[in-house]
Parts: structure tokens; C-alpha cells; sequence
């Protein structure tokens, strides 16, 4: 089951981006909340979303099935 954080950090875009802990384009640490083991990455940008990051969308590398654009 993966580990996912979320940028606390937006793109360009308004998102808050949410990765996998082992995605290759992960922000510096200092920019990333923890939110913890899920199944899949719609899961985790769910949880985001309903814990304050509104704006959370996947990572198109490591999170392409929750992207959003």
C-alpha cells in the first residue's frame, strides 16, 4: 500500500499536487504533509480534500489516475 504526501506548496494551476513517497518529482521536504498509506490515489486526494486541501489533484507521474489536470 503506498505512502502518499500532498505540496503544501500550489502549482501553477491553484493545486496542491499529492505523490506517492517514492514519485521522482516529489517537492522539497520542507514543503510536504504527510497523508499517510492508501490503496490508490483517488483515496488519498479524497482524504486531502476532505481534510483542507481543497485544491488537491494527483501527480500526473506518480498519481496519473487522480489527476485532474
Amino acid at each position: 500500500m503506498p505512502n502518499y504526501i500532498i505540496n503544501k506548496n500550489k502549482d501553477v494551476k491553484g493545486h496542491n499536487e499529492v505523490h506517492t513517497t517514492t514519485c521522482n518529482h516529489l517537492p522539497e521536504s520542507e514543503n510536504r504533509v504527510s497523508l499517510g498509506y492508501f490503496n490508490n490515489a483517488k483515496d488519498a486526494v479524497k482524504y486531502a480534500k476532505t481534510n483542507g486541501w481543497y485544491s488537491a489533484d494527483g501527480c500526473y507521474y506518480c498519481c496519473s489516475e487522480a489527476h485532474t489536470g
